[in-house]
Formats: structure tokens, sequence, C-alpha cells
């Protein structure tokens, strides 16, 4: 009896013991976890500027610069893209510093589905950013040393910051203080041009600078026509990749009239210049500016830059928020509208190569090609819901195929317009810029690869206004208003990311023969001096218009 009660003694002791042990483990955990939450939010607390990511640095002149934080609050955001053979759809899980948690699930064309697989990988470190209280980043551009910001509004200026900086400016520069502006950059010398008109917009002018300028402009040029209707903007002004040669267009409010400038960029001698009736929205030029790509409404024009001769054009497939684009030797050139077009010298004249469309679609807004003319590239936008779905498509110009698309799609009252695009020399690397929607349901700048996977982002507070590219693909920048381009209010900012090495380029055929017009010898003017400044008022803050594609 007595060895009976000691086998239950012990066995109730020993039930008893590792009751015990799990309870001690339990409390060890929660006291793990607990110091873990408390160390974090001590970190947090001793770190004010964690909160939103962000270390802001106050300066004299309004804006204010950080470089990149170091973690932040994570959000999980659902993408999608197409492949001729599947549909991919990405799970990211971003932050401040925008680190990327990638689930991805592949459907082939046939019933069966291949097993889910994790992939990691950053969308690119913010190495700058600058933030300003009220003028908006309405146009960037960057070259080898430089990111060139084009303010607008109040605190309209020409900003340079080193790429290498921690977002202050080696100098500004602005003749009015208050209006708009654009600017352009040479992606192959040290060459930009700066485009501004005033508040009132009866006073446009152009300037010519490089990273050593100090603010002072090598050279300014005042536009004997204005049009208060249609301000400067970055769309306006180009500059060949070579540095020789600067264009803008300009509008003359009285005659209704527009006009191409071309300058020589180191003296801003006027080289050529060609006025028409049709209203000229963009400009783009080649590597050595012997061509100008105008865009006029619904019109693409070819023009010799030596004597303003027409070369080639052909009528797009609608007009407003339409920008077109052109390869570096000029044997590619892109259309927009409510369809994407492709045009390739075949050694006697352009042919179209690529035709497609898709419904309710509007291709105009962010269309590209590469400098080597191999890729060619569109975020379209649904303007029949309120822009809340569009969808990248990437083609190949030899073979004439598409290489895959990436839609989104969002939800709110704001419109997700696009708004621009650039691409690396090789095509590899391609950025898009758009006004997001209320809820930032994709990133307002996504950048991608030639197999149109995503690779980098700025997810912005407000609206995308500008992006830019350079030439090896490591930098994008975006340039932004501080809320969403529908919304009241000012402030913008710009910023500057870093991508992961350059993806292997794939290859690619060598590019069609280089359209060479003959030179004719015109007469050079010298430019008019610049005027001092004069006080002018100061514009209201405004949302954008919603933007009305119309047919041929």
């Amino acid at each position: 009896m007595k060895n009976k009660c000691s086998s239950h003694s012990a066995f109730f002791n020993l039930r008893a013991s590792i009751g015990f042990l799990a309870f001690v483990a339990g409390v060890f955990l929660v006291l793990f976890v607990t110091s873990a939450d408390t160390g974090r939010t001590r970190r947090g607390a001793a770190n004010p500027t964690k909160g939103n990511g962000r270390g802001v640095v106050a300066r004299s002149s309004g804006p204010t610069a950080s470089r990149a934080p170091s973690s932040g609050q994570l959000t999980g955001r659902t993408f999608a893209r197409v492949t001729p053979t599947a549909v991919i759809t990405e799970n990211f899980l971003g932050s401040e510093r925008q680190d990327l948690a990638r689930s991805t699930r592949l459907r082939r064309a046939s019933a069966r589905q291949a097993p889910e697989r994790l992939v990691l990988g950053p969308l690119g470190n913010t190495l700058w950013q600058v933030d300003d209280q009220n003028a908006i980043a309405d146009g960037v551009a960057i070259d080898a040393n430089d990111v060139w910001g084009a303010w607008t509004l109040q605190g309209a200026r020409l900003s340079a910051y080193p790429i290498g900086g921690d977002g202050t400016p080696d100098f500004e520069f602005s003749s009015f203080g208050s209006g708009n502006s654009g600017v352009a950059s040479a992606k192959g010398a040290d060459r930009m041009a700066y485009m501004e008109s005033n508040a009132a917009g009866t006073d446009f002018r152009v300037h010519g600078f490089r990273s050593t300028s100090g603010g002072v402009p090598d050279w300014s040029f005042p536009f004997p026509v204005s049009d208060p209707n249609l301000p400067a903007s970055s769309k306006k002004v180009a500059v060949s990749y070579d540095g020789s040669t600067v264009a803008a267009v300009v509008s003359d409010s009285v005659t209704q009239n527009s006009t191409l400038y071309v300058f020589e960029a180191d003296t801003g001698a006027v080289r050529s210049s060609w006025t028409d009736p049709l209203r000229m929205d963009a400009v783009d030029l080649t590597d050595d500016g012997s061509i100008a790509l105008v865009t006029q409404d619904n019109l693409a024009v070819l023009v010799d830059t030596s004597n303003g001769n027409t070369l080639f054009s052909v009528a797009g497939s609608g007009a407003g928020n339409i920008f077109y684009r052109i390869s570096g030797d000029g044997s590619v050139f892109v259309t927009g509208g409510f369809d994407f077009d492709v045009y390739k010298y075949d050694g006697t004249t352009y042919q179209r190569v690529i035709h497609f469309t898709r419904p309710s679609s509007w291709f105009g807004g962010a269309a590209i090609v590469s400098r080597d003319g191999s890729t060619a590239g569109s975020f379209a936008g649904n303007y029949v819901n309120n822009w809340l779905t569009g969808e990248v498509f990437l083609f190949d110009v030899a073979s004439a195929q598409m290489i895959g698309s990436y839609p989104v799609s969002g939800t709110g009252q704001y419109q997700g317009t696009p708004v621009g695009a650039e691409s690396n020399d090789n095509g590899t690397v391609m950025a898009f810029a758009s006004w997001g929607t209320e809820f930032h349901d994709w990133p307002e700048v996504m950048v991608f690869n030639r197999n149109v996977d995503l690779i980098g982002a700025i997810n912005f507070p407000g609206s995308a206004f500008g992006v830019d590219v350079s030439t090896d693909g490591q930098y994008v920048v975006g340039g932004s208003k501080a809320v969403h381009a529908n919304q009241f209010g000012s402030g913008g900012r710009i910023e500057l990311i870093q991508l992961q090495p350059t993806p292997t380029p794939t290859p690619t055929t060598t590019p069609s023969p280089t359209v060479t017009p003959t030179a004719t010898a015109t007469t050079t003017p010298t430019p008019t001096p610049t005027t001092t400044p004069r006080a002018t008022p100061l514009p209201r803050p405004r949302p954008s218009p919603h933007p009305r594609p119309t047919p041929p």
C-alpha cells in the first residue's frame, strides 16, 4: 500500500514539475517579447523622426533635406504583371526605406498552378530627399554629376543637387521667385537648360547652366512671345545627349502660333526657329541635336534643327496630355494617344512597326523609347473609370513584340493619371510616374527592368510630376507635389533612389541607320541679355485639372 501511494505521489509530482516548467517557460517567453518591444519603443522614442522614417534638417531657404531612413512601418500592397505566357501576382511589404518582401504566384496558360515561391529584394534605397513647404517639384533631370530640380509656384527656382550629397543644393537660381519652370539635362555632357515663366505668364526665358556655373547662367534668352495659359514646363525644353543643343517650344497668346527655338548650348545663339499655327506641347532631341521631335497636339513632326525644315510628320491618335519621344540616333520614335505606335527608319523613310491599343486606355502621358532604340514602353491609364486602373506595357522594337505588361488598380476619388516616363540608355531600366490614387494603391514612381519586374519605387505623399533615370540605370529621381494633384495645396519633394546592381542587359539588335539631314547655314542672332527681375504676384495653389483626351 505504501509503495502504491509512493508511486502515485511520484507520478503527480512529475506532472506538477512538467506543468511548472511549462509555466516558467511561458513567463520567460512573455518577458522576452515584452523586453524586445520595449527596446524598440525606447529606440523609437530616442529618435523622434523614426515615426515617419525621415530625419528633417531645417534650412533657411525653406526646403528640408534628409538622408535615407534605416527602417519604417511595413504596409502591404499587391500588384500583378502579365507576360506572354503567364500572369504573376506580387505582394509587396514596403517601408519608408522601401524594403521589399515579394511573394510571387505564377499561373501558366494551362490549368496547372505552379508552387508559390518567395523572392526577397529591395525596391531601391533612398539616398536623400528634399521637401519644400511652398514650391512643387514640377520637373527633375539627372546627369553624371547632379540632380536638377525645377520648382514651381511660390519659390519657383532651379536647384542643383550633387548626386553624392545630402540634398543640399550647390546653387539655386530664379529670375522671378514665383511662376512656372522646367529643366532638361544632357546625359553625356555637363550642360543643362532651365526654362521659366513668371507668375503672370507674360515673361518666358531659357538659361544655360553647367554644374560649375555657381548660380549664374552661362547665357540667357527671353522669348519674344508668351502665353499665360501654356506656362513653362520640363516637357517644353530639351538638351541633346552630347550637350551641343538646347531646344524649347513656346506659344504666343496674341497670334495663337507656337514656335520651336533651337540654341547652341554653349553660347545661347539661336541656331534656327520654326513657327506653326498648331500648338506645340513638347520637344525631344536626338543625341547630336540634329533632329527635334515636336509634339503638336496629335501630330508628330521631325524637324531639321539646322534650318527648321520638316523631315517627316505623322498624325497620332489623340491630343491633350501627350508627349512623343525619339531614340538617340533618330531611328525610332514613339507616339501615344488612344493608341501606342512605334515608328522605325528603314533607310528611306519611317515605317510604323508597332501598333497597340486597349479599350478606354490613354497612352499619351507616359510613353518612352530607350536611347538605343531597342525598347519602347508606355504607362496607359484608363480614362473611363477616373484613371483608377492602368497598365505598363514594354515592347521589343526589333521583333515588334510585346515583352510583357504590369497592371495596377486602385480606389478613391483621385485620379491616378500617368504623367511621365524615362529610360536608361539600353532600355533595361524604365521608370513611369503618375499622380497615384487617394490611397496610394501603387507607387507614384514605378521602375521596371526589361522583364517587366518591378525593381524600384518611390512612394510620395502626394502626386509625382516628374521622373528621370541615369544613363546606367543606377539612379532614379522623382519630383512631386506634397498632396495629390486633385487637392488644393502647396509644397513638394524631390527624392533620389539608388537601385541594386544593374541587371545583365538583354541582347538587342543593332539600331537602324541614323537619319542625317543635310545641314544648311543659318543666321545666328545674339541672345538678348536677361533683364533685371521684377516683383510678380504670387500664384494660388490649385488642383490640377482633369486631363481630357480628345480624338484626332
